[in-house]
């Protein structure tokens, strides 16, 4: 069976012992307010019509108490963006950290200013993709007009075989459904490619690997400057993993270079990546 949107919302509903008719009176509208008929609410779980409006999914996840990550959507809401405030510091060193914190409340916020930031080449790892898929697709299309996007996401295929050893995610139930996730990411940058102009297609960039890559990373470089952020998701105690906003300075063993050394050893490794 093809995964779809439907099989989550029936899942959430049957396991809050609601029915599709209370479902549907709360069901929100995209324009505002809420309730659809029974029908509509019955041809969404069975994957006959799609919800292609992210507020209405968000307010469905609320609703039905969904994990967002398991309808392809980020904890940053660009519908609701208050953020809380988190324990940061920002400075300046010899080793081109502007900004180090612990505090998961910013953390979409910090890629996405990252790429908004960004000239030049971008190059962009790890479970940011989802925001990424989800909200920042015409950013995403503005920052091929600047330069080359390398997109590397984990296989699906390999998270559904290797679920056990994802650090990341503490749950085991989520760990199982992660790579749904995933493959609606991917779906998502698939379609955006092909809406695409020509010439702009070949600039973006995209695959996926099979082995543990214990960095989420945004990052961009155009030769005299680059800024990246960067995660470390196998950091111990993982709720309170480090994420690190570097920029680029010159030397050859800069954090910076380090950790965009290590992105692009993996990508051009064949033996665990592979282009879509």
């Amino acid at each position: 069976m093809k995964y779809h949107y439907g099989l989550t919302i029936r899942e959430a509903r049957e396991k809050l012992k609601m029915t599709q008719a209370q479902l549907a009176e709360k069901w929100p509208q995209s324009g505002g307010g809420t309730g659809v008929s029974v029908n509509y609410v019955s041809d969404v779980e069975r994957g006959i019509k799609n919800i292609t409006d992210p507020q209405t999914l968000r307010r469905l996840c609320k609703i039905l108490q969904i994990p967002l990550w398991k309808m392809g959507l980020s904890d940053y809401d660009p519908f609701n963006p208050n953020l809380s405030e988190c324990q940061t510091h920002i400075f300046e060193n010899d080793y081109g950290i502007i900004k180090l914190t612990d505090s998961p409340h910013d953390r979409i916020l910090d890629y996405k200013n990252c790429l908004l930031e960004a000239e030049g080449n971008c190059f962009i790892s790890g479970t940011s993709m989802i925001h990424l898929s989800e909200d920042s697709s015409d950013i995403l299309k503005d920052k091929l007009w600047l330069g080359e996007v390398y997109l590397l996401i984990l296989d699906p295929d390999w998270i559904e075989s290797n679920s056990s050893i994802l650090t990341f995610i503490e749950d085991e139930e989520y760990k199982q459904e992660f790579h749904y996730e995933i493959r609606n990411s991917i779906r998502k940058f698939n379609q955006l490619r092909k809406s695409l102009p020509q010439e702009l297609i070949s600039r973006l960039k995209i695959k996926t690997y099979s082995t543990i890559f214990p960095y989420i990373i945004t990052g961009f470089d155009n030769g005299e400057n680059g800024k990246l952020v960067v995660e470390i998701t196998d950091y111990i105690p993982e709720k309170n993993r480090p994420r690190f906003t570097l920029h680029k300075i010159n030397g050859k063993h800069t954090l910076y270079e380090q950790v965009k050394n290590k992105f692009f050893s993996i990508w051009n490794n064949e033996s665990i990546t592979k282009e879509i």
